[in-house]
C-alpha cells in the first residue's frame, strides 16, 4: 500500500509539471477505465444482494493498484529507463533467492531457529510454511520473473544467476511457479528461434512424459498429494456443481462464498465467480495488450531480447496465476504494468530513434 500511495503521489505531482512525461497516458486510462468497468456487473449484484460496503471494500482493495497506471506510464518514457527497471527485476529477484535461500539452509543446518521465523512469518502473512525446512515467500514471484530475464538475456555470469535463482525455486516447493517458469522460458525459445534449445527441450518433454508422466500427473491433479491440491480441487468442484447463467453473465458479487471460502487460489474462477465474463475478458486484456506490442518488435531489432524477457514474463504470470492469485493482487499487478508500459516504450522506440542497446548491462 506504501508503493500503491507513492505511485498516486508521483503521478499527480508529474502531471501538474511536467507535461512533457505525459506520453503513454491515453493507454493508462484505458485499463484504469477499462477496470471500473469490469467491477459493474458484480457490483450491481453485491447491490442487490445487499453486500455490505466493508466486504465490498476488502475484495476491491488489493485491486486498485490498477490505479497506478499512470505512474508506470510516466515512468517509463524512453528505453534506457525500460533498461533500467529489467536491471531491478532481474538483481532484485536474485537477492530475493539469494536471502531466502540461506534462509533455508540454515534451518536445515540449524543456525537459524525454526520458531523466531515461524513467528515472524506468521505475523506478515508473507511466508506460507512446508514443514520445518522450507517455506514459500510471496517475493519467489520475482525470483521466477528473474530467472526468466535471465535465461532469455544471458548477461554476463548468467549461468550462477540462473543457479542461485533455480534453486531458490527449488527449495520454495511451489508446483504453479515450477510449471510457470518452465513454459515461459520454453516458450521464449521458440519465439526465439533457438533450434538448439528448441531441439533439447522437445527430448527433455518426451523423456521426462514418457519416464514420469504417470508420476507427474499423479502429483499435478492428485488431492490427496497435498492440502493445497485438495483445496483447489474441492474449489473448481463447487464452482462448477453451482455453476449458473447468472454466474457468467454478472458474477455472484464479491459478497458471496464459494465452498465457504472469501477468495481462490485460480484467478480465472475467481473473475468468473466475482464479475463474469466482463470480469474474465478485462484480466485477459493486458496478456494480450502485452502480446500486440511485443510482435510490434521486429525479431531482428536489439530490443528484441529485452522485449521478450518483459513478454515471458507476462506469460509466466498468467500461467501461475492459474494456481495462486498474483494477477489480481499488487505483487502479479505491480510487474504486469511495468511490463506493458516497458513493452510499449520498446515498440515506440523500434521506429522513434536507432537502436542504442542490445539489453541489459550487467
Amino acid at each position: 500500500m506504501l508503493l500503491f500511495a507513492a505511485c498516486l503521489v508521483a503521478s499527480l505531482s508529474v502531471s501538474l509539471t511536467s507535461p512533457r512525461q505525459r506520453d503513454g497516458l491515453n493507454v493508462a486510462a484505458f485499463l484504469v477505465l477499462a477496470f471500473f468497468a469490469s467491477l459493474v456487473p458484480g457490483l450491481l449484484v453485491d447491490a442487490s444482494n445487499g453486500t455490505s460496503l466493508s466486504v465490498i471494500g476488502l475484495e476491491l482493495q488489493p485491486l486498485l493498484f490498477w490505479l497506478s497506471a499512470p505512474f508506470f506510464a510516466m515512468a517509463l518514457q524512453d528505453a534506457k529507463t525500460v533498461e533500467k527497471a529489467g536491471n531491478i527485476l532481474l538483481f532484485g529477484g536474485l537477492a530475493v533467492a539469494a536471502v531466502t535461500s540461506l534462509l533455508m539452509v540454515g534451518l536445515y543446518a540449524g543456525f537459524v531457529s525454526f520458531g523466531a521465523i515461524y513467528l515472524w512469518g506468521d505475523a506478515t502473512n508473507e511466508l506460507f510454511f512446508r514443514g520445518p525446512l522450507t517455506f514459500f515467500y510471496k517475493g519467489h514471484f520475482f525470483v521466477g520473473i528473474a530467472l526468466v530475464f535471465c535465461v532469455i538475456l544471458a548477461p554476463r555470469r548468467w549461468k550462477a544467476m540462473a543457479t542461485i535463482l533455480a534453486f531458490s525455486l527449488v527449495l520454495s516447493v511451489t508446483r504453479g511457479l515450477y510449471l510457470a517458469v518452465v513454459l515461459a522460458i520454453v516458450f521464449s525459445f521458440f519465439a526465439g528461434r533457438r533450434p538448439i534449445a528448441i531441439v533439447l527441450t522437445l527430448v527433455a518433454a518426451i523423456l521426462i512424459v514418457g519416464l514420469y508422466g504417470e508420476t507427474i500427473i499423479n502429483l499435478i491433479f492428485d488431492p490427496s498429494r497435498a492440502a493445497s491440491g485438495e483445496t483447489r480441487s474441492r474449489d473448481f468442484s463447487y464452482f462448477l456443481a453451482t455453476f449458473t447463467s447468472r454466474t457468467l453473465l454478472f458474477g455472484d458479487g464479491t459478497g458471496t462464498l464459494l465452498n465457504n471460502r472469501h477468495n481462490i487460489e485460480n484467478s480465472y474462477v475467481w473473475a468468473i465467480w466475482r464479475f463474469g465474463i466482463v470480469g474474465l475478458s478485462f484480466w485477459l486484456l493486458p496478456l494480450f495488450i502485452s502480446a500486440k506490442y511485443f510482435f510490434k518488435v521486429p525479431y531482428e531489432s536489439e530490443y528484441r531480447k529485452l522485449a521478450s524477457a518483459f513478454f515471458f514474463g507476462v506469460v509466466m504470470l498468467y500461467v501461475v496465476t492459474a494456481f495462486n492469485p498474483f494477477v489480481n493482487n499488487s505483487i502479479g499487478l505491480t510487474y504486469l504494468l511495468c511490463a506493458i508500459f516497458s513493452l510499449r516504450r520498446l515498440s515506440l522506440a523500434v521506429v522513434d530513434r536507432p537502436i542504442l542497446t542490445a539489453g541489459l548491462h550487467v
